[in-house]
């Protein structure tokens, strides 16, 4: 049985109004091309729906058992319609995103904030997690976005786009010798502690740097944390220094502390974001992602 939306519209019309010339008007058809799709659907049913007579059109009793059905099916199909028109304009979802606890403490929050004043409909629940465990989400299907620092993915099960190249920047208290500085040399913080911000960092800036600066990072009195919250804390309470991205600026300001340049070796990372691979983004995902790069390109150059 091969039945087409044309062919119901058309029987519902004609059903509810009693009228081949008043259903035709209603469907922009003319009235044999409407006769036409009537008879097609009784042919394709193999009964005939409706009694005609040269007074009035009347549904015949397989007609009246059959309509609430064709009611029902349109009524779906236009839910449906509607439903999916909505998640193209962004006018209703839901999208799950993860980021490490720093980006989502500091960059996320306004990217958030941005794409809900645009897409106020659409629901964005963030999932703040360690950067060791920032693609689990994805890879299981529980997040469509992960936004984090780069790291190695499976090609077959992740895509990952970069958003921008970001820089490292010295962290001290207000009152400390470098506070003052606009830059200071990797060499130069031998004689303090230093907190590695992440488990990770120590194994991702020691090829870039040269022998002097890598026994520095080596040496046993270097701490290492697994939050940066918890390094800008230390830092704050004069246990050492630290070092952060640019986007974490504001969470730097508010614990009273110094950014400065630290360079030879300048030391970036990417931001990217990640998405499960061959797989195409919903709408509020692919808005998401454009508010975001939209965020990248205000970045300060590294």
């Amino acid at each position: 049985m091969n039945l087409t939306l044309r062919q119901l519209r058309a029987f519902a019309a004609v059903a509810e109004t009693g009228s081949f010339t008043t259903a035709a008007g209603q469907l922009h058809l003319t009235q044999s091309a409407l006769s036409v799709l009537v008879r097609e659907l009784e042919r394709e049913m193999g009964v005939q729906l409706l009694d005609r007579n040269t007074r009035r059109v009347q549904l015949s009793e397989a007609g009246r058992e059959f309509l609430p059905s064709v009611h029902r099916l349109l009524g779906d199909l236009t839910s449906a319609v509607a439903g999916v028109t909505d998640l193209r304009d962004k006018k209703k979802g839901l999208l799950r995103l993860a980021a490490p606890q720093l980006m989502a403490c500091t960059l996320m929050p306004r990217v958030i904030a941005a794409y809900r004043e645009a897409y106020p409909d659409v629901d964005v629940r963030l999932d703040d997690t360690l950067p060791e465990h920032l693609l689990v989400g994805v890879a299981a299907g529980d997040v469509e976005l992960a936004v984090g620092q780069d790291m190695a993915v499976d090609a077959a099960a992740i895509e990952r786009r970069t958003l921008f190249r970001d820089r490292h920047w010295l962290i001290c208290p207000p009152g400390h010798a470098f506070a003052k500085r606009r830059k200071v040399r990797w060499h130069e913080l031998a004689p303090y502690t230093f907190i590695a911000p992440t488990r990770d960092f120590r194994q991702r800036v020691l090829p870039e740097l040269g022998p002097e600066e890598r026994a520095f990072l080596l040496r046993p009195g270097t701490q290492e944390v697994s939050y940066m919250t918890t390094a800008l804390g230390m830092v704050a309470s004069g246990l050492g220094l630290t070092v952060c991205p640019t986007y974490s600026a504001s969470l730097v300001r508010a614990h009273g502390l110094q950014m400065m340049r630290l360079e030879s070796p300048d030391f970036h990372r990417e931001v990217c974001v990640y998405s499960a691979a061959r797989r195409s983004l919903s709408p509020a995902a692919a808005s998401f992602v454009g508010i975001l790069e939209q965020f990248a390109t205000a970045q300060p150059k590294a």
